[in-house]
C-alpha cells in the first residue's frame, strides 16, 4: 500500500501542475471543505481563547468546551476524553479523534504531546462526526491548526517561568524565500520539576521535559495550486503519574511507589497537502505519516512490588483524496480514504519483585481502513438547507499475541476480523437574519472492536461500540458583541465499552447491550472595547440501560461522566495597556465504577492573570489553582484500592513574549 501511496502523490503532481489553472483558496481541513459548521456543534477557539482562559494542554480544553472533560494524568501523554457521556476511560482508542494540520493521530498515547506554543486554532467539534471522518470519531473531533508561514519575514519570541521550576521556550521565524515559496520554523522547550514528590525515594514524581520542533514549507506556483510539506518532532522525557492510596494525607507526597515511574515518548508528524481550484470545483489530497514510539513504567505496592514496562512502536500512513463543488443550488463533497498501520508493536514486561519472576505480553496489531463518503447540500432557497452524507467503511483487524504470564507457560494467540459499516448523517438547517442559525441534525458513529489481550488462552474479543445521536441546536455569530450557541443532545449507545481494571492495572473490556446520554450545552461570548466575556455551561445524564453479562448495572451512571461543566472568564482592559483576567471551571461529580460505589464529588478552581500588552510585547503574571484547592480529578478503581490523582496546586508564574 505504501507504493500507492506514494502513486497518487506523484499523480498529482504532474496531472495537476500541467492543467490550466484558475485560482485558489487555503483551508484547515475538510471542515471548510463542506460548511460543517452550520449544522452541527462547533467550538472555535482562537489565540484569543486560548490566552482567556490560559490554556497550556489539551486537558485544559475541559474549560474551555461544555460537556468536554480531559483528564491529564499528570504530564503522561496518554489522556482520556469524555464527552456528551461517552468516555474512552484510558483505553488506547480515544472516543475522540485528533487531527493536527490534517494529519490523524493514529495513538491516544500522544494526544497529551501537543505543543501549545505554536497553535493559530483549535475547532472542537462535538457528537458523532463519522461521515466525514469514520472510525473513532464517536464523540467528536478536535482538530488542531498550527502557525502558518506568513507572508512577510516574521518572528516570535515567548519566554515564562513558574512554579516547581516550570521553564518554557519558545521561538518561531517565518520568511519567504522567493514570491512562490515561503517556509516557517518553531521550537519550543518546556520542562518542570513537577508539584509531587516520591518520599520513598526521594525524587520528583510528575516531572516533564519536553522538546518540540515544527517546521512547513508552502509552495504557491500559481494563483491555483498550493503545495504544502508540514513536519513536527516532539519528544518527551516526563515522571509517572502521581496516583494516592488515600486522600487524607498531603496530597502531593507519594508514599506508595517504592520506584520511580518514567513516560517517555518519541513523535514524528509528516505531511503533504495539495491543493487545487478551478471555477466551482476545488480537489484536495492529503498524505501524512505518522510514528509514535512510547516507553513508560508504572509501579503498584502489590504482591510485594508489581511492575510494569511498556514499549510500543506505531507508524502509520494516511491518504484522503476529497473533490468539492459549490453551486447555487447546492454543494458537494465526494472522497476516499485509506489508512494503515504499517506497524504496532506491543510489548509489556511485569516484574513481581516478591518472587524475581517476569510476565512478557508481546502483540502484533495490524490495523487497515478504507472508506468512501459524500454529503451534499441542498439549498431549499436563502434560508432553508437540507443536507445528507453517507460513508461506507472498512475496518480489517488482526491480532498476533505471545505471552508468558508468571508460572504459567507461554501461549500463542491470533485471529483477525473485518467490520462495515455505514455512516450517515441527515440535517436540516434554517438561517434567519441578524447571524442567527437553528438545525436538526442526526449523525452515526462508531468505535471499533477488539480483543482483550491480556486473556491467559485465547484473545476475548469485544464488539465494536456505536451510537446514534440526535441534536437540536441555536447559534448566533458575531464578530463583535454578544455570540451564543445551545445545543440539547441525545445519543442511543449499543454495545457500550465498559473497562473495568484489576489490581495489577490490567483491564477488560466488555460490551453492554444499550446504553444512552443526553444533556443540554449552553454558551455565550461578549465583547467589546473593554471587555471580553467568555462563559459556558454543559449538563449530561448518561446511564446503562441494559446489559446481559452484567445486569446488576442495569440503571447506573456512566463511568468518567461529569453531570455538570461549567466555566466562566473576564478579561477586562483597564486601559489599552493594561488588563485584568480572572476565571473560574466547574467539573460536577461522576462516577469510576460500573456498580457505582467509586463515586468522586465535583470541584471548582479559580485562576487569575494580569498582564500588560503594548505593540507586539506582552508580559503576562499568572495564578493557576489561586486558592490552592485540593481535588481529585481522576481514579483508578480497582477491585482492592482506589488511587486517586489529584489535580495541580497552586502555580504563578511569568511569561513574556515579543512578536517583529
Amino acid at each position: 500500500m505504501k507504493i500507492i501511496v506514494l502513486f497518487f502523490v506523484l499523480f498529482e503532481w504532474n496531472i495537476l501542475y500541467g492543467l490550466e489553472l484558475s485560482k485558489i483558496t487555503i483551508e484547515a481541513s475538510k471542515l471548510d471543505d463542506n460548511h460543517l459548521r452550520e449544522s452541527s456543534s462547533v467550538d472555535s477557539i482562537n489565540q484569543q481563547k486560548l490566552d482567556l482562559y490560559n490554556t497550556q494542554s489539551i486537558e485544559d480544553l475541559s474549560s474551555v468546551v461544555p460537556n468536554a472533560n480531559i483528564s491529564g494524568i499528570g504530564n503522561r501523554s496518554d489522556k482520556t476524553f469524555t464527552v456528551r457521556g461517552i468516555s474512552n476511560y484510558t483505553t488506547l482508542e480515544s472516543s475522540v479523534v485528533l487531527y493536527v494540520d490534517d494529519v490523524p493521530i493514529p495513538f491516544s498515547y500522544g494526544y497529551g504531546a501537543i505543543d501549545f506554543n505554536n497553535i493559530e486554532s483549535i475547532e472542537f467539534l462535538k457528537g458523532p462526526q463519522g461521515t466525514l471522518f469514520g472510525k473513532n470519531a464517536q464523540s467528536g473531533v478536535i482538530n488542531i491548526s498550527t502557525k502558518e508561514p506568513t507572508k512577510e519575514p516574521s518572528a516570535t519570541v515567548k519566554l515564562g517561568y513558574g512554579s516547581y521550576d516550570s521553564k518554557n521556550f519558545y521561538g518561531y521565524a517565518s520568511s519567504v524565500i522567493n514570491e512562490d515559496t515561503a517556509i516557517s520554523v518553531a521550537i519550543t522547550k518546556n520542562t518542570t520539576d513537577g508539584y509531587s514528590q516520591n518520599v520513598i525515594t526521594g525524587n520528583d514524581f510528575d516531572t516533564r521535559d519536553l522538546i518540540n520542533f515544527a517546521t512547513k514549507l508552502h509552495y504557491k506556483p500559481t494563483s491555483n495550486l498550493s503545495l504544502a510539506l508540514n513536519y513536527t518532532k516532539t519528544k518527551t522525557d516526563d515522571g509517572g503519574s502521581p496516583f494516592k492510596m488515600d486522600t487524607k494525607s498531603n496530597p502531593y507526597e507519594i508514599d506508595n511507589e517504592r520506584l520511580d515511574e518514567f513516560n517517555r515518548m518519541d513523535n514524528d508528524l509528516l505531511s503533504f497537502v495539495l491543493k487545487y481550484m478551478a471555477n466551482d470545483y476545488k480537489f484536495t489530497s492529503s498524505t501524512s505519516y505518522a510514528r509514535q514510539k512510547l516507553s513508560k513504567f508504572d509501579y503498584v505496592d502489590l504482591y510485594g512490588g508489581l511492575g510494569l514496562q511498556v514499549d510500543v512502536n506505531v507508524e502509520e500512513l494516511t491518504q484522503e483524496l476529497r473533490l468539492n463543488y459549490s453551486g447555487q443550488d447546492f454543494d458537494m463533497l465526494l472522497g476516499a480514504f485509506y489508512s494503515e498501520k504499517i506497524n504496532f508493536d506491543y510489548k509489556e514486561n511485569q516484574t513481581l519483585y516478591i518472587a524475581s519472576k517476569n510476565s512478557v505480553n508481546q502483540l502484533s496489531n495490524a490495523d487497515e481502513n478504507m472508506a468512501v463518503f459524500a454529503q451534499l447540500r441542498y439549498y431549499i432557497n436563502d434560508q432553508y438547507s437540507l443536507m445528507g452524507g453517507l460513508r461506507y467503511q472498512v475496518t480489517k483487524r488482526s491480532f498476533d499475541r505471545e505471552m508468558n504470564k508468571f508460572f504459567a507457560p507461554t501461549t500463542d494467540a491470533e485471529d483477525s476480523t473485518q467490520w462495515n459499516y455505514l455512516l450517515p448523517t441527515l440535517s436540516f438547517a434554517y438561517d434567519g437574519y441578524d447571524d442567527l442559525q437553528t438545525y436538526l441534525t442526526y449523525s452515526k458513529g462508531y468505535r471499533a472492536g477488539g480483543y482483550n489481550y491480556r486473556s491467559d488462552d485465547v484473545l476475548k474479543p469485544f464488539k465494536p461500540e456505536t451510537v446514534d445521536s440526535f441534536e437540536l441546536g441555536h447559534k448566533k455569530i458575531s464578530k463583535k458583541g454578544l455570540s451564543y450557541t445551545t445545543a440539547i443532545f441525545y445519543n442511543f449507545i449499543h454495545d457500550l465499552k465498559l473497562n473495568q481494571y484489576n489490581d495489577d492495572f490490567s483491564s477488560n473490556i466488555q460490551n453492554t447491550e444499550e446504553a444512552h446520554s443526553y444533556g443540554v450545552e449552553l454558551s455565550a461570548e461578549y465583547m467589546d472595547n473593554y471587555w471580553l466575556i467568555n462563559a459556558s455551561f454543559g449538563y449530561t445524564e448518561a446511564e446503562v440501560d441494559s446489559s446481559e453479562q452484567l445486569p446488576a448495572i442495569e440503571n447506573n451512571k456512566m463511568i468518567d461522566v461529569p453531570n455538570i461543566t461549567a466555566a466562566l472568564s473576564v478579561k477586562y482592559k483597564i486601559n489599552h495597556m493594561y488588563y485584568v483576567n480572572p476565571s473560574v471551571r466547574y467539573i460536577g461529580e461522576r462516577y469510576y465504577s460500573v456498580d457505582n460505589t467509586a463515586k468522586e464529588n465535583g470541584y471548582a478552581v479559580t485562576s487569575l492573570s494580569m498582564g500588560y500588552e503594548k505593540n507586539d510585547l506582552h508580559i503576562k503574571l499568572y495564578a493557576n489553582n489561586l486558592f490552592n484547592k485540593e481535588y481529585v480529578d481522576f481514579m483508578f478503581y480497582t477491585p482492592s484500592h482506589n488511587y486517586y490523582h489529584f489535580g495541580a496546586p497552586r502555580v504563578v508564574g511569568i511569561e513574556l513574549s515579543k512578536s517583529f
